[in-house]
């Protein structure tokens, strides 16, 4: 019996570690960070016209070691967003958030400054500008985490704002500004802003309980359903900026959908009245994000 019971608790060991592993992924949303690294890869090789054996040459050491950086950095600041949303997403998202919480606040933090120290060592080897972007992205990150993440409008507009700097920083470590990058990075902050404004729209009851102001508390749900039509309108205006210089691509395919789609999402915002509407909403705009990364192959 003793026997038994001896082997069955480092067995039991195993799988708590593994639990708490997958809670840890689910904290650090292992799906963005995913799409995050093949959108850098993407870029590299589609925009600034790298051959593929770029990635397993020597040269391409420099973004391999940006790409982990960035993928550390960015792990770093969801843990901490989690650690600081506990209560409000105990009210929006329970079960998720009960399983999340395996994961101790303490070993949240001292994950984060893991990552942090990590993602900054990991440039070092780059060169100076990169190691300094990373370090001043972990500062906005922190100013983001402590001090900006619960402004009315200004929150979701540095979340977006540090989204693209991830991004141009491609332009950074390659040491080229490239315009198609910029004005995509500009779409991508719209499409972004709106869903993290609609994101609000969802999570209305939970930020009543925890009396946080967000901005249909602050500005009114009709209001806050105008600046979502606003910044809806702004990806548009984007896209036709964009046409133009990707005509001639098969990159200008997915463009003429996005139109569509956004198109289809104004007419879901005039009928939207509750939650699962709303949810349809960011559902719509989660395609959209994951479709203009895979579309940067067509570029």
């Amino acid at each position: 019996m003793s026997s038994i019971d001896s082997n069955s608790i480092p067995e039991n060991k195993q799988k708590s570690i593994f639990i708490k592993i997958l809670a840890i992924l689910s904290i650090a949303r292992w799906y963005n960070i995913f799409l995050i690294t093949i959108s850098l890869y993407t870029i590299q090789i589609f925009i600034y016209d790298s051959p593929l054996y770029y990635l397993f040459h020597f040269q391409g050491i420099n973004l391999h070691l940006y790409v982990l950086s960035i993928d550390l950095i960015v792990v770093g600041g969801y843990l901490i967003n989690a650690f600081y949303d506990f209560e409000k997403d105990m009210i929006n998202q329970p079960e998720k958030t009960y399983f999340n919480r395996l994961v101790s606040k303490r070993s949240c933090l001292n994950i984060y400054m893991i990552c942090n120290i990590l993602g900054v060592f990991f440039t070092f080897f780059i060169n100076n500008n990169i190691l300094i972007f990373s370090i001043l992205l972990i500062i906005a990150l922190w100013i983001y985490s402590h001090k900006l993440r619960k402004k009315v409008l200004l929150g979701e507009i540095t979340a977006s704002l540090l989204l693209i700097s991830f991004f141009l920083g491609m332009a950074v470590l390659n040491q080229k500004f490239d315009f198609t990058l910029a004005v995509f990075c500009t779409y991508i902050f719209t499409i972004d802003l709106t869903r993290g404004v609609v994101k609000k729209m969802i999570s209305l009851k939970g930020d009543l309980i925890v009396g946080e102001k967000s901005i249909p508390i602050y500005f009114g749900i009709k209001n806050c359903k105008y600046i979502i039509f606003f910044l809806m309108i702004s990806s548009m205006l984007a896209i036709l900026i964009l046409l133009p210089i990707v005509f001639f691509k098969l990159f200008s395919y997915y463009f003429v959908i996005a139109f569509f789609i956004i198109s289809y999402s104004i007419y879901l915002l005039h009928h939207a009245k509750n939650k699962s509407q709303y949810e349809k909403i960011n559902s719509v705009y989660k395609i959209l994000i994951g479709l203009a990364i895979i579309s940067i192959v067509l570029y």
